[in-house]
């Protein structure tokens, strides 16, 4: 049967007319794509979609959504969309899906059977020859499951509407295109020392941006490792005050009786010690930024002179009975949990909310799933490039293990790992399981990587810790597994492991 049998139904010509004689009234683009969507989805009776269109950065920018939260759209939506959608637009052909609870390919996804997926539709949207985007359709419901009268439909709904669709999505490309350009030509925010692809990260240096051309004291809370001290120099380079100093102080690595003088600086004579005059930190970093690390263990006798600094300007060095006024910016950092330390006396309330005009909270790195791997690969390179190697391989099994780790030294621990690795790899080698530290590899397995491995993988994994555990005695491994010695020889064999 032909497209044209398939949509010669009075029901189907109504809906193509209704959608033409729309399109024939609009003039906007956003208005026509909207028009597109909303007759779709009436006309082939379906619950939610989306048209998206893939941005010269291959991100993915979501025009239209209908019946969808576009955050979760946004942060990567369901399994199935993502997967269809790229399907799409690399085989450039109208795809059906019938029903996703009989289709191999989908039947197993925890996404389909949460959400009640059953139907799909979706084409890729094309200018000049070139697939720029998609749209996408579902049905939840087993009454109204997509066919191939459906599929033809859809086709002629997408005829009817392409020169609309190619006009809007060339608009779309060239505003992209010129945005893009602004961006290059207007000058950004220097984070170079940053890498990330985590949208709530991204959202905390947005807030950088912002608040670095200000003079207001910013705070910074972490976890250990979580790059406080980068987001410190990216607050510093992207504000008036680049071009002069920044003067760290670790306030928990320099001892009590010598942190004032680091901070205030002291005169000849002011201590047994004190054989000249020293400029501390904060004079020293007039007309830039003081960073101070730790500040939670800042001692409390000082927290009132580090107070009346930040209020008047005025630095007293020990010793002196005069001030120096000085213009300076103040960014504190620590890990520990200030509001606590305030309620319990440790911290004083006043000091506290003086740093705290601004916080900047950063994520541990756990739930930042999608940076390990990209971070584990800048470290190793550089790693590679300071020992003069070539960059190794890494396997599949041991970038799994890697981004199922819970990280609890953050992204400190993770550059370790990466050097270490390199370090006990011979040259020419690939990187695997077997070398990484004892903690890592011997970590429980994760939710969702069994969907990612075979089960010959899944064989060789539990062989290989089996063979760990028992310190490599292959007759303990094997009473473990519940085999013969003799059948773990054979296992090894087959595995490659022998």
């Amino acid at each position: 049967m032909t497209d044209d049998a398939v949509c010669s139904s009075p029901t189907d010509l109504a809906c193509l007319y209704r959608l033409a004689a729309e399109l024939l009234q609009l003039d906007d683009y956003d208005a026509m794509l909207d028009a597109i969507m909303r007759h779709a989805l009436d006309c082939l009776r379906a619950e939610r979609g989306f048209v998206v269109l893939r941005r010269d950065d291959q991100r993915m920018d979501f025009k239209v959504v209908r019946n969808w939260r576009r955050a979760e759209l946004v942060n990567g939506g369901e399994p199935i969309s993502r997967s269809i959608v790229a399907e799409v637009l690399e085989g450039g052909e109208v795809m059906l899906v019938e029903d996703a609870l009989e289709d191999a390919r989908y039947a197993k996804m925890e996404s389909v059977l949460r959400q009640g997926i059953r139907s799909v539709l979706a084409a890729p949207l094309e200018v000049d020859g070139a697939r720029v985007g998609a749209i996408y359709l579902e049905s939840q419901s087993p009454q109204r499951l997509f066919g191939e009268a459906q599929r033809a439909l859809f086709k002629r709904i997408l005829e009817l509407s392409s020169r609309a669709l190619e006009t809007c999505a060339r608009r779309m490309v060239l505003e992209e295109r010129s945005q893009m350009l602004e961006r290059l030509i207007r000058p950004q925010p220097r984070f170079q020392e940053i890498l990330t692809q985590d949208p709530e990260f991204l959202n905390l240096l947005d807030t950088v941006a912002q608040v670095a051309t200000t003079d207001l004291p910013v705070l910074v809370q972490g976890e250990t490792g979580t790059g406080k001290e980068l987001v410190v120099r990216a607050l510093h380079h992207n504000s008036k005050r680049a071009g002069k100093p920044l003067e760290p102080v670790n306030c928990g690595a320099i001892s009590p009786t010598l942190v004032e003088s680091e901070l205030f600086g002291h005169v000849r004579g002011a201590f047994t010690d004190a054989r000249r005059d020293k400029v501390g930190k904060i004079v020293a970093a007039d007309g830039g930024t003081v960073f101070l690390d730790e500040v939670g263990e800042l001692p409390n006798e000082l927290q009132v002179k580090l107070l009346r600094t930040i209020q008047f300007g005025e630095v007293q060095p020990v010793g002196a009975t005069h001030t120096v006024q000085v213009d300076v910016r103040f960014v504190a950092a620590t890990n520990r949990d200030l509001e606590a330390a305030v309620a319990e006396g440790s911290f004083r309330e006043d000091l506290y909310y003086r740093l705290n005009v601004i916080t900047l909270e950063l994520p541990p790195l756990r739930q930042r799933p999608d940076d390990v791997l990209p971070l584990f690969y800048h470290f190793l390179r550089r790693a590679a490039e300071i020992a003069g190697r070539p960059l190794p391989d890494v396997s599949p099994r041991l970038e799994r293990v890697l981004a199922s780790y819970a990280w609890p030294g953050n992204v400190r621990e993770l550059e370790n790992e990466a050097q270490r690795l390199l370090a006990v790899t011979p040259a020419g080698q690939p990187l695997t399981v077997d070398r990484l530290s004892k903690r890592i590899a011997q970590q429980p397995a994760v939710a969702g990587d069994a969907d990612l491995m075979t089960l010959a993988e899944h064989e060789r994994e539990l062989i290989e810790l089996r063979l760990r555990l028992a310190g490599g005695n292959r007759t303990q491994a094997a009473k473990s597994l519940g085999i013969s010695r003799e059948g773990l020889r054979k296992k090894l064999k087959r595995l490659g492991l022998s």
